[in-house]
């Protein structure tokens, strides 16, 4: 399986903020290590570390938002419903197909609400002139 990726192009711009996206990124590829390795109960563990890691960043991310002046309104309807699906993942997943379509649904959903919904919080932050350096 492919590892994540995530380049220069997902990057918001707030360091925080890409810091946490790196970080989920690093997790999901430590899964896919597990996941080649053959590894349910690796793969469980794995998850559950995501699991707590991306519930922590959607509750940073929201108030990083709103420190800036930034509230679209569904974004945090858009947080719950990715956490719910991440959390019904965790007590679903069983075999090794079950954590292959998990990996394969994140590569879509996660990198994929970057692109449509933080990126425009980046547009955001050039648009107030916010210059981290």
């Amino acid at each position: 399986m492919i590892k994540f990726e995530l380049s220069k192009a997902f990057h918001i711009g707030h360091e925080k903020i890409d810091a946490d996206h790196r970080d989920l990124v690093r997790i999901l590829n430590d899964m896919v290590d597990v996941f080649e390795a053959g590894d349910i109960p690796g793969c469980q563990h794995t998850w559950h570390l995501f699991c707590q890691r991306i519930e922590q960043h959607f509750g940073d991310e929201i108030k990083i938002m709103a420190d800036f002046g930034y509230g679209e309104d569904d974004h945090e309807a858009g947080h719950q419903k990715i956490l719910a699906r991440v959390i019904e993942i965790k007590n679903q997943a069983q075999s090794l197909k079950d954590w292959e379509d998990c990996l394969i649904e994140m590569r879509s959903e996660l990198l994929g609400w970057i692109l449509k919904h933080d990126l425009i919080f980046a547009q955001h932050l050039v648009t107030i002139g916010y210059n981290p350096v």
